[in-house]
């Protein structure tokens, strides 16, 4: 079975191309692919629940947040979500419960996958 790493730096100010790089994520996995997720930089602040107030929860967003999608990864079998170890710091501002795993991102582990994305 072909083995694919999703790397993703880019937070949810990245906006549709984040939306767009998890659904493919998520369809990867429909497809019988074994696909594992890592999150850097920015992207650790996909692990943590969007704030919403007053105004915004009386009407709806137009789109699933990409909180909403990270979260349903359970569905697809993509969790542990990785989290790179270099950033352990940020992850204890987060509140999440999401799960998560750290990784060291070394050549060795990148080397196990067939592929390797970037987004």
């Amino acid at each position: 079975m072909k083995s694919v790493l999703v790397i993703f730096s880019q937070g949810a100010a990245s906006g549709q191309t984040l939306l767009e790089a998890l659904s493919a994520t998520m369809v990867l996995a429909t497809f019988g692919l074994n696909v594992k997720v890592c999150l850097i930089n920015e992207a650790i602040s996909l692990l943590q629940a969007p704030h919403h107030t007053a105004i915004s929860m009386s009407s709806s967003p137009p789109f699933k947040s990409a909180y909403g999608m990270v979260e349903s990864f359970e569905f697809y079998d993509l969790l542990p979500v990785w989290v790179c170890q270099k950033q352990q710091a940020q992850l204890q501002h987060l509140k999440t419960s999401i799960e998560y795993e750290l990784v060291n991102l070394n050549p060795a582990l990148l080397a196990q996958f067939n592929q390797v994305l970037y987004w």
